[in-house]
């Protein structure tokens, strides 16, 4: 974001920083929310379960704390430390969101420059004939220095997008892996506990509220990255190169350039094999209902 390419000139491109600040603020919040909610409902649970010493998670202690006394200590200790983990893990997903979302307001911006390249750079050619834009050499030499700024910082993103792929392709797929056995297990708990126990299955209607929110959230917004980078193709070809422009050297290679790269969208995967998008969302949420439905007929 700090990229001397990173162009926030116009009031346009500011707005469209604004709304993928906005997108991820609502991200967090949801995140923040759904996640804490789980987290007190887990916190509270001993108290409204049938038995008299129990805690929030099932820890092996040297000692006996079924005691008044112990059982105090044990508990804020087991709860300082379970509420510590879960904001770990919490803070751990925030930070891939934020990643996802910087590089989807780059890219954002980019087509847009991309898009605007001509009118940024007649800002101070009041009196040119933009039907042969490439006769006049000082305006020649300022939409090449342009473009090759945009050049640059295509590059950049692309490789920051690479890295970060590489980064989440392991955990990913086995955050995929996972999360169809965790929907398919809590949806069971949900369906069996909601009777028997209400404070339990909110607490489990929570957990599964967070799990599949985030699930979505990343899948989301690793489709939406391959759209935007796929998108540079069509601001390019709307950029109006067909005022004459592309006839200056360099031009018309760089934009041919721009295009190829652009033509192969640049998405995440799990380990490879599948794509990060909704589709591969709505794959792990019809697999873990269909595990669903087995495991309630063998109830």
């Amino acid at each position: 974001m700090e990229s001397r390419n990173f162009d926030l000139s116009t009031e346009k491109r500011k707005n469209i920083l604004e709304t993928w600040r906005t997108r991820n603020d609502t991200g967090l919040k949801l995140l923040l929310g759904i996640g804490t909610c789980t987290v007190i409902v887990w916190q509270i649970y001993p108290f409204m379960d049938d038995l008299e010493y129990n805690l929030m998670v099932s820890v092996r202690l040297p000692y006996d704390y079924r005691t008044p006394v112990l059982y105090t200590i044990t508990y804020i200790s087991t709860l300082t430390v379970f509420s510590l983990i879960c904001y770990f893990v919490m803070t751990n997903d925030l930070i891939v969101q934020a990643h996802l979302m910087h590089l989807l307001c780059q890219f954002s911006i980019l087509n847009d420059c991309f898009k605007n390249i001509l009118n940024d750079c007649q800002s101070n050619f009041k009196d040119i004939d933009t039907n042969n834009l490439n006769l006049n050499k000082e305006f020649t030499r300022v939409y090449k220095s342009r473009l090759g700024n945009l050049v640059d910082q295509h590059m950049l993103i692309l490789l920051n997008t690479l890295k970060l792929r590489d980064l989440m392709s392991i955990p990913m797929l086995i955050q995929l892996a996972t999360s169809t056995t965790l929907i398919c297990s809590i949806s069971f708990q949900v369906t069996t506990s909601v009777d028997a126990n209400m404070t339990k299955g909110l607490m489990s209607l929570f957990y599964l509220g967070y799990n599949m929110f985030l699930l979505y959230i990343i899948c989301r917004w690793c489709e939406e990255i391959k759209i935007q980078s796929q998108s540079i193709s069509e601001a390019v070809y709307c950029s109006g190169w067909e005022n004459g422009i592309v006839m200056a050297p360099g031009v018309r290679t760089s934009i041919l350039l721009i295009l190829a790269r652009a033509h192969k969208p640049t998405g995440l995967s799990a380990g490879g094999m599948y794509d990060l998008s909704l589709e591969a969302y709505a794959n792990i949420v019809k697999t873990s209902y269909s595990a669903l439905t087995v495991l309630l007929q063998f109830r």
